[in-house]
């Protein structure tokens, strides 16, 4: 089983969030809307997290079975994420999350905000 969906949406959020957040933690920032992620409780979502440092990534995955966190912490090096603030997540694809996840950087492209 892969810890990335091949269905459903995968949204980055453009603002830090604390690494040390957990399943519970993120599962209502999400819910409340305070991350800038609208979704309507019932549709698979993939949500991307990354601490200030840029050197913690969160993925809480949603669907109708329930909810898994799973955390990624580089040896060397930080992911190459540009925070923004006040930025609305961006939707990826599945070849960019996975190449953000593999090796810490992400295929150059615009980054169009979520309407």
């Amino acid at each position: 089983m892969s810890i990335l969906s091949s269905t459903g949406k995968i949204l980055l959020v453009r603002e830090p969030v604390c690494g040390r957040f957990g399943i519970h933690k993120l599962m209502a920032m999400i819910s409340s809307g305070s991350i800038g992620v609208k979704w309507n409780g019932i549709d698979e979502i993939s949500v991307i997290t990354f601490n200030r440092k840029r050197s913690i990534c969160k993925v809480l995955h949603i669907d109708q079975y329930g909810v898994d966190c799973t955390t990624r912490i580089l040896n060397t090096g930080l992911f190459q994420v540009l925070f923004e603030e006040d930025a609305l997540p961006i939707h990826l694809t599945r070849n960019e999350l996975e190449s953000l996840l593999g090796n810490g950087s992400f295929p150059t492209r615009k980054l169009d905000n979520v309407a």
